[in-house]
């Protein structure tokens, strides 16, 4: 999968991108005949320098960002629930239109230096170009103010292998999913007892019978219509739908976690609905504080008691997608 957090550079800002065109012109000398040629071919050199820079700087942000005209897979919606695939196609939309029209702008007053009879004429279609070019740049402050923004929250989503067989966690938020990814794999997720923990999505890798599976944590779901779940709920909901290759559900009998069991009932019924084809392995987690009786799996994150079970259980539900030969 495409890892945006290494594609996309940093996002430099309005003000920092025509400083740095205008103060690399600075440095630009020319030669020529007399003194009203020297000026026009200065103001040329120097306006086609600017041109580049700012052209060139904005074209690399369009280019870093993912091609999203035609996507529907997990990086798609993924863009869609962090930043919104709308409000980014038109920032970027944005940084082409000014990055051509600068462009323009060199052709429209190159022509005017060119035909300058006076340092005095060639000098002022300089002037006027970068003027004219800092409102172009300026107008799109706002884009490039959000395209910075998109790019730090992309720089939240981890990096994931669309060919190692996934583990995905689900369950109410202090059900205990981050602490069983730790217990199960070398991610060290944060863990605290208060709800939402987990402000994004964790990957951990866990190994067993010389193979490695990917295990990922999703923030806390919880027990409401999609359309009502806040942007961490639905990075979890997307996550359950491209990456899972089974899904582990964790309740919490103890309802130390805030929720009751009924409550955590009617979600994992509502993961059932949303992801039929899945595999659910359905488990009771905090035994160490509560064994309800029931015939569910048990296990306590908290202190590994039946964790290697649980693995175990989830390595068998995917038996049949594991290729002959180990993965390593």
């Amino acid at each position: 999968m495409q890892n945006l957090r290494k594609r996309v550079p940093t996002i430099l800002t309005a003000d920092e991108i025509l400083d740095k065109a205008f103060r690399k012109v600075n440095k630009i000398d020319k030669q020529g005949p007399d003194k009203v040629e020297l000026v026009k071919r200065k103001s040329m050199a120097r306006i086609a320098s600017a041109t580049d820079v700012i052209s060139s700087t904005l074209m690399k942000y369009v280019k870093a960002f993912p091609s999203i005209n035609e996507r529907t897979d997990f990086l798609a919606e993924m863009i869609e629930v962090t930043v919104g695939i709308d409000k980014m196609k038109k920032a970027l939309g944005n940084l082409d239109w000014a990055a051509s029209k600068i462009k323009e702008l060199q052709k429209q007053y190159t022509s005017k230096v060119m035909t300058s009879s006076s340092t005095f004429a060639a000098d002022n279609a300089r002037k006027a170009y970068y003027g004219r070019a800092s409102s172009v740049v300026n107008k799109i402050a706002p884009d490039l103010e959000f395209l910075s923004y998109a790019r730090n929250e992309f720089r939240k989503v981890p990096d994931f292998n669309d060919d190692m067989l996934t583990f995905v966690i689900a369950g109410f938020p202090n059900v205990g999913k981050s602490q069983f990814l730790r217990t199960i794999s070398a991610a060290e997720p944060e863990v605290a007892a208060y709800p939402f923990t987990t402000k994004g999505i964790e990957v951990g890798i866990h190994e067993a019978n010389h193979r490695r599976y990917q295990v990922i944590d999703t923030p806390g779901l919880l027990d409401r219509e999609l359309e009502y779940r806040n942007r961490i709920e639905m990075q979890a909901v997307t996550a359950l739908k491209h990456l899972a290759n089974s899904i582990l559900f964790i309740l919490d009998p103890s309802e130390s976690c805030g929720y009751l069991m009924e409550g955590q009932l009617r979600l994992l019924e509502s993961v059932k609905t949303l992801f039929p084809g899945v595999p659910i392995l359905v488990v009771e987690n905090k035994v160490d504080m509560i064994d309800s009786g029931s015939d569910r799996l048990k296990m306590s994150a908290a202190t590994g008691v039946g964790v290697q079970e649980v693995m175990a259980a989830l390595r068998d539900s995917v038996k049949h997608l594991e290729a002959v030969e180990p993965l390593f």
